[in-house]
């Protein structure tokens, strides 16, 4: 991936950008519904997540977000409210 694949436009939707972390990470298709606990993530799924979604767009998330917020469309709603996507 090139360095200018790796940033987002501003009008791409955080929530499929999100899932689409998260789905890697899982290694399957995630409800966006669905806690980040119910999956069985663990500590170290859960800092790719949060290192991936900050690659994208800067310092959105920490970890600790993660621990409030743990499903997808919480964490596309963090990244919504910090400018990014529709």
């Amino acid at each position: 991936m090139s360095q200018s694949d790796a940033k987002v436009s501003e009008v791409e939707d955080p929530a499929a950008v999100v899932q689409s972390i998260v789905d890697e990470i899982a290694g399957s298709p995630v409800s966006p519904e669905l806690s980040f606990f119910d999956l069985g993530l663990d500590s170290i799924q859960l800092m790719d997540i949060c290192n991936r979604i900050n690659d994208r767009y800067g310092e959105v998330i920490d970890l600790f977000l993660l621990f409030e917020s743990p499903t997808i469309n919480e964490c596309a709603d963090i990244v919504r409210a910090h400018g990014h996507g529709a």
